[in-house]
């Protein structure tokens, strides 16, 4: 399907893979096996696909002609990390997030034996044999000092930095620590943590940074294991609200009738035009059922002129077939909008509001999602038979299957009526 997906998949559990040994009076190996008898909690979490230009376990690494399960398992917990995986018969990978874009594979796509113990599996070429020790994942922090709050993931650039002034933290950057010296070292109001132990500080945020999933977000902190810490070239941003007190709430209507979408770039391309009109893409086609996207595709045709919001479901609505009940699905980090005609009718997911701008008065409203106008990009897509549309992606991520994120632009949706 050469649109981006509608849904993350739901990955079930991997059961240990075992195959019974042959007789070693044969005069030959026994046959592989991924061993159950583990250290501690450790146990096997599955096969895992790989790639060299982004590890699906990327904190750490080792190698050697003695690999086993058990010597990466060793390596990995003495770095505190929770998941070791084994690949290619020598090599050993720890982190403590699966990564995007690492996703479970079939077990017996782990094949290859271990360089040191032959009976074991060792992964295979673009496969990790990945390993548990049961212990929780890290956390993005909330809350991590009075009257400071997580505001989300923006990109950072060294030449537009997200945040202006980066201070040395000598105790260790966590999210405590870096909130704490922020406001120390000039009652700074926003605080961002990036690259696993960096710690900027500003008053305000560049505006060529764009909001992005907390997946990308996910590098442990070097001093605390148990806390993501951004990325490379990803800031987790807090804000400090005095006494604690949060924003006003942002007004946004869940019922809006009649509308189209506008797209305007927060910082336009060279060459572009500084906003785009969003039209309703078919998709997919199956019996009973519609799919449908939002693409700024100007020569595509649509069925679909303008959109109501209705209980906070957005409700594309069709020229051919004014009875149609076509509903939205509300999109995951890194997903387009989706849209769904079927019979019977689906519901809608009640995640969209109209928002009022805040930054501009009488201004028409923001298309909203999950509480959010500030996650939007147009990205190309490059699926197989997409042709380099170009589509809207809520909170874009690294490494995405069906774009390159480079090729992504922030915009807000405006909502335009009548």
């Amino acid at each position: 399907m050469s649109v981006l997906s509608f849904s993350k998949m739901l990955l079930a559990p991997l059961l240990p893979l075992t195959v019974a040994a042959t007789p070693s009076h044969l005069g030959v190996l026994p046959r592989q096996s991924n061993p159950t008898d583990l250290p501690g909690n450790w146990s096997l979490a599955g096969c895992y696909t790989d790639v060299s230009t982004a590890r699906t376990l990327a904190a750490t690494a080792t190698a050697g002609p003695n690999m086993t399960v058990e010597a990466c398992i060793a390596f990995c917990a003495a770095g505190d990390y929770i998941f070791a995986g084994v690949e290619f018969g020598d090599e050993c990978y720890c982190d403590s997030t699966i990564q995007i874009p690492g996703v479970g594979a079939p077990i017996t796509d782990c094949n290859e034996p271990c360089v040191g113990n032959p009976s074991e599996f060792c992964g295979a070429s673009g496969f990790l044999t990945v390993f548990a020790s049961g212990a929780p994942d890290p956390t993005l922090v909330a809350d991590p000092e009075l009257d400071w709050s997580y505001q989300g993931c923006l990109t950072d650039d060294v030449a537009n930095r997200t945040l202006q002034a980066r201070i040395n933290v000598p105790v260790g950057v966590t999210a405590q620590t870096c909130t704490a010296s922020c406001e120390a070292a000039g009652a700074y109001l926003f605080a961002g943590l990036e690259d696993g132990q960096e710690c900027w500080c500003g008053n305000s945020t560049n505006t060529f940074a764009e909001n992005v999933s907390d997946d990308d977000c996910r590098e442990v902190c070097v001093a605390d294991h148990t806390e993501y810490c951004g990325n490379a070239d990803r800031i987790a941003l807090y804000a400090f609200s005095p006494n604690g007190a949060p924003p006003p709430p942002q007004a946004c209507a869940g019922d809006i009738a009649n509308f189209t979408l506008l797209a305007i770039y927060n910082n336009p391309p060279q060459g572009f035009p500084p906003q785009v009109g969003l039209t309703v893409v078919l998709v997919e086609l199956v019996p009973n059922t519609f799919w449908t996207i939002l693409s700024a595709c100007p020569t595509c045709c649509t069925d679909w002129p303008t959109l109501s919001i209705q209980n906070s479901v957005v409700f594309p609505r069709s020229l051919s077939n004014p009875v149609q009940s076509m509903a939205s699905i509300g999109p995951a980090d890194g997903e387009s909008p989706a849209f769904v005609a079927s019979s019977p009718p689906f519901a809608g997911d009640q995640a969209y509001c109209a928002a009022e701008s805040s930054t501009a008065t009488n201004a028409p409203p923001l298309l909203s999602f999950g509480g959010k106008d500030d996650s939007w990009a147009l990205c190309t897509n490059i699926s197989a038979n997409a042709n380099n549309r170009v589509d809207l992606v809520f909170s874009p991520v690294t490494n995405h299957p069906h774009y390159e994120f480079s090729s992504c632009n922030a915009v807000t949706i405006q909502m335009i009526q009548g």
